[in-house]
């Protein structure tokens, strides 16, 4: 997000030139919050163990997130990245499986894609269906209304239900 912000502030800045510092040290605020954000979800997942930070989510939208913060996406419930492709009945009985044997007690579905293929999956495995923001922010005054907002239910959620 970073990497967004200051590129953000860079193209702004070639366009009004007369407001480039404005727009710079925005990019540098913003920044600060992120970095706040960052070791604040360092934090939080600390409380996860180790043992216990085995992701499924409704497709690969979690991967950065696991990588950058020690978990593992062992399953998907759609596997691709578009979520209009169908999984068969071989992938799911394979996910099955998969949250059987590393013991998952959730599946991370999407607050913009639909759950039907998860709440199965969950009610075959006794995981719970916990949605996520991802690819849309949630509505005023939910606590996910902004990015950090957004990134820091998350969180809150993926934690409470792995620790």
């Amino acid at each position: 997000m970073k990497v967004a912000v200051n590129e953000i502030a860079e193209r702004l800045a070639a366009i009004d030139p007369a407001n480039a510092d404005t727009y710079f040290q925005n990019a540098a605020d913003y920044g600060q919050e992120l970095d706040e954000l960052h070791a604040w979800t360092q934090e939080q997942v600390s409380m996860v163990p180790p043992e216990r930070r085995f992701l499924v989510t409704s497709h690969d939208s979690l991967s950065y997130f696991a990588n950058l913060y020690g978990f593992e996406v062992v399953g998907l419930v759609i596997p691709s990245l578009s979520t209009d492709v169908e999984p068969s009945a071989e992938h799911i009985a394979g996910l099955v499986d998969v949250i059987r044997e590393y013991n998952v007690p959730a599946v991370f579905g999407e607050t913009t894609v639909g759950d039907r293929l998860a709440q199965a999956v969950a009610r075959e495995t006794g995981a719970t269906v916990v949605q996520l923001y991802s690819g849309s922010l949630g509505a005023e005054g939910s606590g996910a209304d902004t990015y950090l907002g957004m990134v820091r239910s998350n969180v809150e959620d993926i934690v409470e239900a792995l620790k």
